[in-house]
């Protein structure tokens, strides 16, 4: 029996509902491409990349994106912004899809009809070669994970947080295996934060209600997690904005002769130009990042993130897996850059663990491409790969169905796992 021919390049496709990580896995790094359609006032439409190279003000700009509530469901929008990032001379990667092997992320959690829809989307209207799909946090897996403790090689075993745009998901992963029973998501994510800061400013500042992206800005720039919320709280309720140490001036966007000046956080020991539009926060700063650990603040009848992550920990039937994931814990997505941080989630972890049990925190460098990093690491592993990937032959003879077998929820016997 002949030989299948090999696809001549792997792309990796990392989905993420705010931004795509894409690129070769021969690329060093991935491109990050918004993942979104953008309407600016003078009703252009841009796709994708073009949103931030082409467009000259980003107010009253209205965003369309393909996710709903964390789950893939505009795929007429996907589908453009695919086209872009695949395609389009101007993003530079010229894919040709029946050479390429195509490795994709979906969302935890995602629904089955979501995830046929892309599958069908990859073979039927892209023509990719082979196709492997599965979330951002097995890919993350993949990567040596031990150095991020001091160490080598990577573990089979590790308990991924991705706290990303539409929520933060908390992932064990056995024996290179998701454990289902014990995965979590919270309903927390870079978006609600965006629009609880939103609400907020618009209320006691400017009316900033229709302006998502220079809030998110603000948001990125500007907010921290802070190791004590009561006593911080309580300083900005005694002490003016003047003194407050808590708080700064964010200077708002503005046209200026030579064009658009962007938003940013002023400069105290300047003089203050006249000109300006100055939005001063205070315990804004904390209070909108603090919803991660206490989202029960506005109504979220959830835990917080360390009492999440202990109770799918708690899930896992086998004690020795349980001490195995917390010492292998890694944290990735754009919410894990909020400084101060690091420390909150770890101090606030350790005090729930046992005091046998080792605690171990990985923070990877860049938390927003280590998903990406993950499937690079993956495809230098061919025979690995090449296990879990699906042909577009085997597509066009067995239907969507093999993609369901292949790629869906695998069994793992925690209570068998061997040490």
């Amino acid at each position: 029996m002949p030989v299948a021919a090999q696809p001549r390049a792997t792309f990796i496709l990392d989905n993420g509902a705010y931004t795509i990580k894409a690129g070769y896995a021969t690329a060093e790094a991935p491109s990050l491409i918004p993942n979104c359609l953008a309407r600016s006032r003078d009703r252009r439409v841009y796709i994708g990349d073009e949103f931030l190279t082409q467009c000259k003000d980003f107010s009253g700009v209205v965003f369309r994106r393909p996710f709903e509530k964390g789950h893939l469901t505009n795929w007429e929008s996907e589908k453009a912004i695919w086209d872009r990032v695949l395609l389009s001379p101007e993003v530079g990667f010229n894919v040709d899809p029946e050479e390429t092997a195509l490795i994709a992320t979906e969302p935890v959690l995602q629904l089955p009809v979501c995830s046929s829809n892309m599958d069908q989307i990859v073979f039927e209207e892209y023509g990719f070669s082979t196709y492997y799909r599965c979330t951002t946090s097995a890919l993350v897996h993949e990567n040596e994970t031990g150095l991020l403790f001091g160490g080598s090689g990577r573990s089979d075993t590790s308990l991924i947080v991705d706290s990303g745009y539409s929520a933060t998901a908390i992932v064990p992963i056995v024996e290179n295996t998701v454990y289902h029973p014990a995965v979590r998501r919270l309903n927390v994510g870079g978006k609600l934060l965006r629009n609880f800061l939103k609400e907020t400013i618009s209320f006691r500042h400017y009316n900033m209600m229709d302006e998502a992206f220079i809030i998110n800005e603000i948001k990125d720039q500007s907010c921290f997690v802070t190791a004590s919320f009561a006593k911080d709280l309580d300083t900005c309720k005694r002490m003016p904005a003047v003194r407050n140490p808590l708080a700064l001036d964010y200077v708002l966007p503005r046209a200026t002769a030579s064009g658009i000046r962007q938003g940013h956080i002023r400069d105290m020991t300047l003089p203050r130009d006249p000109d300006d539009q100055i939005l001063t926060l205070g315990n804004e700063r904390f209070s909108v990042p603090e919803l991660l650990f206490n989202p029960s603040d506005i109504g979220i009848r959830q835990a917080g993130l360390p009492e999440a992550i202990m109770q799918s920990i708690s899930a896992v039937p086998d004690p020795d897996v349980r001490g195995l994931l917390l010492g292998n814990v890694l944290f990735v997505g754009g919410n894990t850059k909020f400084s101060g941080f690091r420390e909150r989630i770890a101090s606030e972890l350790q005090a729930l663990v046992p005091d046998h049990i080792l605690l171990r925190l990985g923070f990877p460098e860049d938390p927003i491409t280590y998903g990406w990093q993950g499937g690079r690491q993956l495809a230098q592993q061919k025979s690995r790969l090449r296990s879990r990937q699906v042909t577009r032959k085997e597509y066009m003879e067995h239907g969507p169905n093999i993609c369901a077998r292949k790629f869906g929820k695998k069994t793992v016997d925690v209570l068998g796992y061997n040490a």
